[in-house]
């Protein structure tokens, strides 16, 4: 491809660090990356060439600040301009920590999409040339030059338009003064929405690629994913060694195909994506990961819902949110968004999620402001998240399985820290 090949050119001429992504994959995935990058990565280039972005960017790392995870999949996303300071490790040597600068922009070349980020170890900016040098223009100048050259059109995602793509919390933000453990949230949102009758799942935008955590028996029907596992946690792991696609360890919403050069299918992924980085509603066909829609396609809505605010680890600072999936064997997702089937069933999921913060003291136990001691979430290497699969554990367990809901906390890895729970379930709306 024309547009892909001047990407690649634009980055091994680059005098600093660069490394490109390309947006229209199931998985966004590495199109090019210098000599540079691999130098301050310490990180072959077969590692990285064609694999999916979470090689890319610390965000596989539960314990990174969540501001920061959700920054870099809203960049990936919708092209969200973004940049920060953080501490990561390197990919070749997982237990040495260092400060990390990076810097993200998408560009569109022929309608096609490509998320391009400089990433460099604090300080390192002199060894590149001079410290007032404009990255991002000299960056802007190669991908004009070499697209005329081409014969292509160009054009960079700015603020007034990725701000399109947007969400903001509808109602009043007010924090209660009940502690627990996000786990413990996670859970009590589980059980509580696996007795739904309608097809139904949940999905944690602080993981990896914002997986599906709960899907119930209907949705299992309805979409042919089998039963969600709470106790494998090792998606992370798994994608760090190389597994391919489908054996990642998690169900992915975002991860379906869709048709090259169709305005349509562009808005609805782009959607589909931001959705997942900031839980604005959309609806949209339901799609089998790297697969096209089929001959029966069934319908999805999706919404976010905030119902806590970090207090410490990971989390902290951060409003704790959901996204929610509604899912309808109907064909049309726009025409069965508006009619009452989803009204009504959407009204019984604001009324499950009303309750668990309601009364708390029925899923939390005695203990109802003290959380139960827990370990902190490692930082060093690569914490293995509770990314949920339908697969079997690599030794299986003794008797019968058990469903998501009926995991205990203890077979859950750490990951959110404390949270402090809303008074009320706050909804996504689009900006």
């Amino acid at each position: 491809m024309a547009a892909a090949k001047v990407i690649q050119d634009v980055v091994e001429s680059a005098p600093f660090p660069l490394i490109a992504n390309d947006w229209q994959s199931c998985e966004i995935t590495c199109l090019a990356m210098n000599d540079h990058y691999v130098q301050d990565k310490e990180c072959p280039r077969h590692m990285l060439l064609s694999q999916n972005s979470g090689f890319l960017d610390p965000s596989q790392f539960t314990s990174l600040p969540a501001s920061v995870r959700l920054g870099i999949r809203a960049a990936m996303a919708y092209g969200h301009a973004f940049d920060a300071h953080f501490e990561s490790v390197k990919s070749a040597a997982p237990c040495k920590k260092i400060m990390k600068t990076i810097s993200m922009r998408t560009v569109v070349l022929d309608g096609q999409r490509f998320v391009i980020c400089s990433q460099h170890k604090m300080g390192d900016k002199k060894s590149y040339g001079p410290p007032d040098l404009d990255w991002w223009a000299r960056i802007e100048q190669l991908v004009a030059g070499k697209a005329k050259d081409a014969g292509l059109t160009e054009h960079w995602i700015r603020k007034e338009e990725s701000s399109l793509w947007c969400g903001v919390l509808d109602g009043i933000f007010e924090q209660t003064d009940h502690l627990c453990r996000k786990e413990q949230l996670d859970q009590a949102l589980i059980k509580a929405m696996s007795a739904l009758p309608f097809p139904f799942l949940l999905c944690d935008p602080f993981l990896p690629d914002c997986p599906v955590i709960c899907l119930n028996e209907a949705a299992q029907a309805l979409t042919g994913w089998g039963e969600v596992r709470a106790g494998v946690a090792q998606a992370d792991v798994k994608l760090l060694e190389g597994a391919p696609g489908p054996t990642h360890g998690a169900y992915h919403v975002n991860y379906g195909r869709y048709k090259a050069g169709e305005e349509e299918e562009e808005a609805e992924r782009l959607a589909v994506r931001a959705t997942c980085a900031n839980g604005r509603p959309c609806a949209a066909k339901f799609r089998q990961m790297y697969e096209l829609s089929g001959d029966t396609p069934c319908s999805i809505w999706f919404q976010g819902c905030s119902m806590a605010q970090g207090v410490k680890g990971p989390l902290s600072g951060t409003t704790v949110w959901y996204l929610i999936g509604l899912l309808s064997p109907e064909p049309d997702p726009v025409q069965w968004s508006r009619g009452a089937s989803c009204t009504k069933d959407m009204a019984s999921c604001r009324s499950a999620f009303e309750k668990v913060l309601s009364r708390p003291e029925t899923w939390q136990g005695a203990e109802s402001n003290e959380p139960p001691p827990s370990e902190p979430a490692s930082h060093e290497g690569p914490a293995p998240s509770p990314t949920l699969t339908s697969e079997a554990p690599s030794e299986p367990p003794s008797g019968p399985p058990r469903r998501a809901s009926e995991k205990s906390l203890s077979e859950l890895e750490s990951r959110g820290g404390d949270v402090k729970l809303l008074s009320c379930p706050l909804w996504h709306s689009a900006a």
